[in-house]
């Protein structure tokens, strides 16, 4: 253990010691349902002013936040430059499920911005009842299900919505519908989302971001004065959806999930919990959507996965010493099965058991306290997560001379390895505030968070671009002996609100023990199997040291009784602590900025989007550097009367040619954009939508 890992323990222990627990209600939380903006950075978008398909585009909103994108439906949330598996999604309060070894499916597509109620993104550090593994922050999506109504008598509400998208001449279209009372609540919830190639640079086309979805919802609720629970099951849909930086492509994506939620309340105790269950039937090919002349390299890849997942948590009041506060106990499990299996349908003898009933579950309990201490408001907590994982055995056939020779020698070396592990997390969390004047607050966090390897990271036996959305254009393997990542962050930060006027900066600063990357193979046969297929030796995941810092804010200004101005700023650095390298694909310096009207029954904005050079890229990853941007959106909204509100809109307004640096490199060579270039942003985008509320 390094100087500065020993150090940290030092400080956070000293610093949780009086008070070893902490509850989150109250964290600090980015609320993303318009554009109202307050201190708090709670933001909210309906259907009929935000012109998204994918809801993760929602995040660029955020201070700190960002996506990773691969395709139109396909984007991966970034959080202060972290992404991926580390940052922890929940869908309705169930740890969400992806199931493909690429994420096609991630964990947002599951929510369609049109059946969005909320966006809940955890600012700084997560208190540690929020996930089991939230190295990289937390993020909750909450499906908007409707409400109970406030007398016995039965009501009927909900709303049509429709939008039409001019870059990719797309549709959106969903439904809301709910029947309820004070006591019983039915909603039913569907979407469709379909769109052709995007377009860039005038008439140019980005080949293989045609997408088209469909999601669907019902729900019932029952309330009482002490008891709420609310059973649901959905469907996603997804077909024939391209993801031009990835190896394959959407065939098609069907999943099933179902849950219950449960509150209930003794006098000052709360009991909560939640029971899900989720299963991904995923097909993905490289030669149906976009152009493959070699038959006998034709790939499918048939992938399947399943997870139950449970929470429950208990919730008293508690006092230390002379300090009043709550004391919550809790447990929670998320068991998952992941295979997939790689074929060529012109050859019936060719097989790759990729992942083979590859087991990752893990089981945690956590105790938080909130309360006062003196001036000071005091969350903080302890968590601990056993993550076991398990393998079923690989193997490969079809493949011909010293590629199937090298196959099999992979398969009966990772056959024979110590497939079975277990890791053992425990994480430390502290957060505090405390009011330096009427108008200024002072925010404190120090927190230790741990995150076991994806199954990929661990069980990726035959070199491949399986990567969780990583999408470098590398073949990687994973590696048994792998070891988990252990982060040490700090954070300081002020919450300034004056009466025309608020701003809420962060600083922060993350270090990242046996940080989890690609580094060269040593394996000899590995190194061969990948050179006769891509032209470049194998990349294998294996731990290095890094650290990242940074400051984001979220800010505004009230001009008038009618104007407004607000934005966010954000900044991150991250780079290996071992060599001087940076960490791949990581958010260059960017600025979001808007003049916003607000008048009778009509909004307003127009708003400016600065993007920074990227020049500090991993030259590890081969990754290209990209150049600052700029481009201008108007958006507006006017609500006819009490039920029908239409919105329009241009996006890019100048139609201007970029490159988003979170963008991955095309793969698909039916397109106006070249194999290998990063691919550009979106052109000039004319959305008009409305919304019908009853």
């Amino acid at each position: 253990m390094n100087k500065k890992t020993t150090a940290f323990i030092s400080l956070l222990l000293c610093a949780t010691t009086p008070y070893i627990y902490a509850d989150h209600s109250d964290m600090e939380e980015v609320n993303i349902t318009g554009i109202q903006t307050n201190p708090s950075m709670s933001l909210e978008i309906s259907p009929n002013n935000e012109p998204v398909v994918d809801s993760a585009s929602l995040l660029k909103k955020v201070p700190g936040a960002n996506i990773n994108s691969n395709g139109a439906v396909t984007g991966i949330a970034q959080y202060r430059g972290l992404y991926g598996d580390r940052v922890s999604i929940n869908i309705d309060h169930a740890p969400s499920l992806t199931g493909g070894p690429n994420s096609m499916d991630t964990p947002l597509s599951y929510t369609p911005p049109m059946l969005l109620k909320s966006l809940n993104v955890h600012r700084g550090i997560a208190p540690v009842s929020a996930a089991q593994e939230s190295l990289g922050g937390h993020i909750t999506a909450n499906l908007d299900r409707g409400q109970f109504s406030s007398g016995n008598e039965t009501e009927f509400s909900g709303g049509v919505s429709s939008r039409f998208n001019s870059t990719s001449d797309g549709f959106s279209n969903a439904l809301k519908s709910v029947l309820a009372n004070d006591t019983h609540k039915l909603s039913v919830l569907a979407s469709h989302d379909e769109g052709d190639q995007t377009h860039f640079d005038s008439n140019d086309e980005i080949g293989g971001t045609q997408y088209r979805r469909s999601r669907y919802d019902i729900s019932y609720g029952w309330k009482n004065d002490d008891t709420v629970i609310e059973i649901f099951g959905g469907q996603l849909d997804t077909r024939d959806t391209g993801t031009p930086a990835l190896p394959m492509d959407i065939n098609y994506i069907d999943s099933d999930m179902v849950g219950v939620n449960l509150t209930k309340s003794f006098d000052d105790v709360v009991l909560s919990g939640n029971l899900s269950y989720n299963h991904v039937d995923h097909l993905m090919d490289n030669f149906s959507q976009r152009p493959n002349s070699m038959p006998t390299m034709f790939r499918q890849t048939n992938a399947t996965a399943h997870n139950t997942a449970w929470s429950f948590e208990v919730k008293f009041p508690l006092a230390i010493g002379s300090s009043d506060g709550f004391l919550s106990i809790g447990t929670d499990g998320n068991e998952t099965i992941h295979t997939a299996t790689i074929t060529n349908p012109n050859n019936a003898m060719f097989e790759v058991k990729n992942f083979e009933e590859v087991e990752r579950d893990s089981y945690g309990m956590f105790t938080e306290w909130e309360g006062n201490i003196g001036n000071w408001k005091v969350e903080t907590g302890i968590r601990y997560t056993r993550v076991s994982m398990d393998s079923g055995d690989v193997s490969a056939s079809g493949m011909m001379g010293m590629m199937g020779l090298n196959a099999g020698i992979l398969a009966s070396s990772f056959n024979s390895g110590d497939l079975d592990e277990d890791y053992h997390n425990v994480d430390l969390v502290l957060n505090a505030s405390r009011e330096l004047n009427a108008n200024t607050t002072l925010n404190l966090g120090l927190g230790r968070k741990n995150r076991a390897p994806s199954y990929q990271e661990r069980y990726l036996w035959l070199p491949m671009p399986a990567t969780g959305g990583l999408a470098d254009g590398r073949s990687y393997t994973g590696n048994l002996d792998i070891d988990k990542e252990t982060a040490y962050e700090v954070t300081v930060g002020i919450d300034w609100i004056s009466k025309n006027a608020w701003a809420n900066p962060q600083l922060f600063y993350r270090y990242i023990d046996d940080y989890i990357q690609g580094v060269p193979s040593t394996n000899m046969v590995a190194n061969m199997f990948s050179t006769m297929m891509s032209g470049n030796s194998a990349l294998m995941f294996d731990n290095i040291d890094a650290e990242m810092y940074g400051a984001d804010l979220g800010y505004g200004y009230k001009l008038s009784d009618h104007f407004s101005i607000e934005g966010t700023l954000s900044y991150v650095r991250g780079k290996r602590d071992d060599e001087d390298d940076n960490l791949y694909r990581v958010a260059p310096l960017n600025n979001r900025l808007a003049l916003v009207y607000v008048g009778h029954e009509t909004e307003l904005k127009i708003e400016s989007v600065l993007y920074a050079k990227q020049s500090k890229v991993s030259s590890f990853n081969d990754e290209e550097k990209t150049s600052g941007y700029g481009i201008i959106n108007l958006l507006g909204n006017h609500k006819i009367n009490q039920q029908l509100t239409v919105s329009a809109g241009v996006e890019n307004l100048f139609d201007h040619k970029y490159q988003d640096h979170l963008a991955g490199y095309n793969r698909n060579s039916d397109s106006d954009v070249a194999v290998g270039d990063r691919l550009p942003g979106a052109g000039r985008n004319l959305y008009v939508s409305f919304a019908y509320n009853w």
